[in-house]
């Protein structure tokens, strides 16, 4: 070590407060002395003072004079062996005893209700809006409203992606109730020959402002896109809105009537 801070650092590594550090090395340097000199030497509150002394003491760092009432001295450096090795046999329980915390812990959580617990993620830009579909071809069932106007322009991939998760997943169900428009309909001839792919077309009264709305997995995504430089969506994470989010797509679904291409 190559100075006093050097020192004072790993002191309180061993578990020394920055204040018990540094009354430790005043009292090697000054030899026995009362608390109170000690407490004038380091400006440190004389109350304050003996209550980090004690807490040396306990450590076996300093101890008090013989034939003295009221003098402590500093033992060798060489006490701090006995510390270093009271830490690492401290360390060794930990480390023994963590898988057993862990599995109490993780038992604990898995027991906990979490439907009220909500989280929000905002992604920009058309890297931000793939991640969401890579999260989403992670779930067993995906419900979407689709409008393809600028989607189809700027995520061209998508089609491939739909069709290699249904077809990689034969137990993935998708449902999506779209825009009806000459691109839609070709796209869907394309998925319609998977089973766990369904789809129903929105009336054509009906237009949808965000161009993808997926309810997937515990979550409600909406992405929007303008153009292939304005890409931005929203991933809110609530048990309660996803399961209300559920009910009204699937109340709708019934209501709508079967496509026909």
């Amino acid at each position: 070590m190559n100075s006093i801070n050097n020192v004072l650092t790993y002191l309180q590594q061993l578990g020394f407060s920055a204040t018990e550090a540094k009354l430790y090395i005043i009292l090697l340097k000054s030899g026995p002395i009362t608390v109170a000199a000690l407490a004038e030497k380091s400006n440190t509150n004389r109350t304050a003072a003996y209550a980090h002394i004690n807490s040396l003491l306990l450590k076996g760092i300093i101890t008090k004079v013989k034939g003295s009432t009221n003098k402590i001295a500093a033992n060798s450096p060489d006490y701090l062996h006995n510390l270093v090795e009271q830490k690492a046999i401290q360390i060794g329980m930990l480390q023994e005893k963590l898988p057993s915390v862990i599995s109490l812990l993780n038992s604990s959580i898995s027991t906990q209700d979490h439907s009220l617990q909500s989280e929000m993620k905002y992604y920009k830009g058309k890297n931000g809006a793939r991640a969401i579909y890579s999260d989403m071809f992670k779930a067993k069932e995906i419900r979407s409203y689709f409008n393809p106007v600028q989607a189809v322009n700027v995520f061209p991939e998508n089609a491939q992606l739909f069709e290699n998760a249904l077809t990689q997943n034969k137990r993935l169900r998708i449902f999506e109730i779209i825009e009806d428009t000459k691109v839609a309909r070709k796209q869907m001839t394309m998925h319609s020959q998977h089973k766990g792919y369904h789809y129903k077309f929105l009336p054509n009264d009906v237009k949808l402002t965000s161009n993808d709305i997926l309810i997937y997995d515990g979550k409600v995504a909406i992405i929007n896109i303008r153009d292939k430089n304005s890409v931005e969506g929203v991933v809110l994470e609530n048990r309660d809105y996803y399961n209300n989010s559920v009910q009204l797509f699937d109340l709708l679904w019934r209501l709508l009537p079967e496509p026909k291409i």
